[in-house]
This record gives C-alpha cells, structure tokens and sequence, in this order.
C-alpha cells in the first residue's frame, strides 16, 4: 500500500439505505455502518467516474471499481456507540415489472435516519483518479461531477469538514492504544487476542466501554458479488504486540489511530 496524503471529510444525510442483498422479499433492510463499495461509489460519483447504470456488457466491474478498488479507508460512525437509529417505512411500488399480476407490491423498507460517518482516505497521488480525489475534495470547497447520495438516489448527502494531511505515517505503538474508527476483526479472533485486559479496579472506563460487530461488504468478487469482512468498532484498548496489529494498517491522525482497510 503506497500513501502519501490522507484525506478525511464527513458524509451525512437525513436518511440512509445500505440495502443487504441476501433478503429477496418485499422487505429490505440495510447495514448500519456504510459499507467500503457504497463510499467507492460516492467517491466516483464526485469525479465523475461511471456506476453500474454505466457498465457495458463486457464490464466485469463498474468503472468506479476498477479505478478505485485498491483505495485504502477508513469509517468513524457518529452514531450512538456506532449504531444509528433506524425506521421501517411502507410504500407501493406500481410500476408494471414489479405487479405482473396487475396489483401493488407492497415494500417495507428499513431506513437509517441521520447517519453520519468520518470518512478517511489514503491517497496514492501517482495515479490520476487519486490525484482527482484531491483536487475535488478540497478543504475549501468540494466540487462534483455526479451528486452522491447515502445509498439511494433520493438520499442526497453532504461533503464537509475536509481535512488534508502529508506525510503520513503508519502508527507504531509503545503501548496500549485504542482505535478510533472501525477496523477489520479478523477471523473474530482481533479483539479475543489482541484487547488489553482491563484494571478491575480502574473506574475510568468502566461504564463506557463498547464493542459493535458488522459483517460488511469490501469489495466486489469476480462475479460481481460482495466480498465480505468481519469488522468491529471499540473503545476498548489493544496491546501492542500482537499479530492482528502486524496485519492493520494503521494511521495517527489528528492525534487519532486510524485504521485504513
């Protein structure tokens, strides 16, 4: 992974849809947090970079994809210990491809409401789509070529709070340390062998110690499929000598450990 400028820049909206693609009914729910493909879309959508209403017959992957699948990121949720609050909404679909049968289709829908996400992206300004990231996103104004949405088309979200930093550093700690966004669990195993063991008697974090576990999509497969990873989102503090943190790629950032997947 080469990085030489990270960017960060919140998305929020007030609503959001992730939609998990294994439920084939009239019901559809999403994920909480978004998923690493949905903020590679957001960031095509920016640079004018196609989708999959784009993709030729012959495309194995949307353009956005194949120009940005190796883009490294990062996920801090604002929600409440990183879960939002969620609403089901009921609406009729009329049109005729869903009713052959000439009637409605009743949809049930679950919907985030105001999520909100710290975003942060590794850049590699060597190649031409990074370099564009950078120019669009800037820290005083944020251009668009397509508008971005959190998940539908309807959902139109905002781009602010633009950080830029150079020369970036992967984080190697001294000692016990949290990390501040989500970060892949490999294997379910990262927090059972890597989580430092707690003061029983140490009131500080007693009461404020979370743990939130998300099965989430980071790439797409050969068939055009997710890719999926286990991934968690913790205040708890990790050691510093353990395998799991050899295989993270971790940032300090704005005096934060950031983990870039």
């Amino acid at each position: 992974m080469s990085i030489n400028k990270i960017i960060s820049f919140n998305i929020s909206s007030d609503f959001g849809m992730f939609k998990k693609p294994d439920v084939n009914t009239p019901a559809y729910f999403t994920f909480n947090i978004i998923p690493k493909t949905q903020i590679l879309g957001i960031l095509g959508a920016v640079i004018g970079l196609g989708g999959y209403n784009q993709m030729k017959e012959s495309d194995a992957y949307p353009e956005f994809y194949k120009e940005l699948q190796d883009l490294p990121i990062g996920v801090v949720p604002y929600g409440n210990k990183g879960v939002f609050q969620k609403r089901i909404i009921k609406y009729n679909n009329t049109v005729g491809y869903a009713n052959k049968d000439g009637g409605t289709l009743n949809i049930i829908e679950q919907t985030l409401i105001e999520p909100k996400y710290k975003i942060y992206i590794g850049l590699d300004l060597s190649k031409e789509s990074h370099k564009k990231i950078n120019e669009f996103i800037d820290e005083k104004m944020v251009q668009y070529e397509y508008i971005p949405y959190m998940g539908k088309n309807e959902f139109r979200l905002d781009i602010d709070e633009v950080k830029h930093f150079e020369d970036v550093k992967l984080f190697n700690p001294n000692d016990e340390f949290a990390i501040a966004s989500i970060f892949p669990n490999i294997g379910n195993e990262a927090l059972k062998r890597s989580e430092a063991l707690r003061d029983p008697f140490d009131s500080s974090m007693s009461e404020s110690y979370f743990y939130y576990f998300e099965r989430l999509p980071i790439g797409l497969d050969e068939l055009n499929q997710y890719r999926y990873e286990n991934l968690a989102y913790t205040n708890a503090k990790m050691l510093k000598d353990t395998e799991f943190i050899k295989k993270v790629n971790l940032f300090l950032i704005d005096e934060k450990v950031i983990c870039l997947y």
